[in-house]
């Protein structure tokens, strides 16, 4: 009763861990990063509203500039509803893309982690097997058997999560992208080395979304001092319009300041994952090498097969931790273009 017990815990663990995996299992549709962008983009529910509303901007734009009757102050509000409305779409899809990437690696992780839990599980169940032998051969107790089970059941109860989190992220991106069924991330994605400089993205602040706004309530307030700068308006009306652009300039300082300081802690974070790669690539590069090598010790009878399952398993945390490293250089980079206000991703037509 004592060994069968554990024996069908277990069991009963792989049998949940399998009950989980299936919906997954069954019909998978393949993306790649860019192709779930894509998809994703065109039903974002802001992007949609932007789109309806740079479409409704334009509109009102075109009839304020073509007729003649609209005074100047009309005619710049409509002008700059305008860029707000380009600017917003900018700011949409930037945001679009970057929760895509999110949600993508998360599939992306979750899929590797199942395979990564699934080889832990392999060399846990040899080690119970090992245990078992040298404890009939009394060259173990029955507590190492034990321990040895438990960990075991331990490895199977991670799996099980593994993939309970998989089918999580599965349904989370089809969702996103507006399809139905369980979906698969198709590989890892590339992306292109960060080669702008700092000083060259913050050239391009002014294009982001609340920087258009507060520099266009600049030109209203300063068109608002010249309309009120003559000798038929009351004194009040133009020191009331001169207190209203120092705000105005006010607010765009601070808020071209406070973008600038979020770009700059974007790009020290995108570089900082770029050099966390490179120690990942090296470690990756290391376990490599080192189960190249116990490979051929194996077939020369010098290692166990256990050992070498050992360093197989090395190597896969290695790889998997690399696919992080790799994977946190391209959220970086998504975060980078949400506050330069460009796509420095590579991916999608943005």
């Amino acid at each position: 009763m004592n060994h069968r017990t554990p024996l069908t815990r277990r069991t009963a663990t792989l049998t949940l861990a399998l009950t989980l995996l299936a919906p997954f299992a069954a019909a998978q549709t393949a993306y790649t990063l860019t192709s779930a962008v894509n998809a994703a983009l065109p039903v974002d529910p802001a992007v949609k509203t932007a789109q309806a509303n740079l479409a409704q901007a334009q509109a009102a734009n075109r009839a304020a500039q073509s007729d003649p009757s609209v005074l100047v102050l009309a005619k710049l509000t409509a002008a700059n509803d305008l860029s707000e409305a380009q600017a917003s779409l900018r700011s949409a899809r930037l945001n679009s893309l970057k929760t895509t990437i999110e949600t993508f690696i998360e599939l992306l992780e979750a899929q590797e982690n199942v395979n990564l839990q699934s080889l832990q599980v392999q060399v846990f169940s040899k080690a119970v097997q090992v245990a078992q032998v040298k404890q009939q051969v009394g060259n173990a107790t029955a507590l190492d058997v034990q321990n040895a089970r438990n960990s075991l059941a331990g490895g199977q109860q991670n799996l099980a999560a593994a993939q309970a989190t998989l089918n999580l992220a599965s349904a989370k991106l089809a969702t996103q992208m507006g399809v139905s069924g369980p979906v698969r991330a198709a590989g890892a994605p590339t992306f292109p080395k960060l080669s702008a400089s700092l000083g060259t993205l913050q050239g391009s602040l002014a294009n982001l979304s609340t920087l258009t706004t507060a520099k266009n309530n600049v030109a209203v307030a300063q068109l608002n001092v010249k309309l009120a700068d003559n000798d038929f308006t009351p004194a009040q009306t133009l020191q009331q319009a001169k207190t209203a652009l120092a705000n105005a300039q006010r607010t765009l300082s601070s808020s071209t300041q406070t973008a600038s300081q979020a770009l700059a802690s974007a790009y020290q974070a995108a570089q900082n994952a770029a050099e966390l790669l490179a120690v990942a690539q090296s470690k990756e590069a290391a376990a490599q090498k080192q189960y190249t090598q116990d490979t051929a010790r194996f077939k020369s009878g010098t290692i166990s097969a256990v050992d070498l399952q050992n360093t197989q398993l090395t190597l896969k945390q290695a790889q998997y931790s690399r696919l992080q490293a790799q994977n946190n250089v391209l959220t970086a980079l998504a975060a980078l273009s949400v506050a330069s206000g460009q796509n420095l991703t590579g991916v999608g037509n943005l």
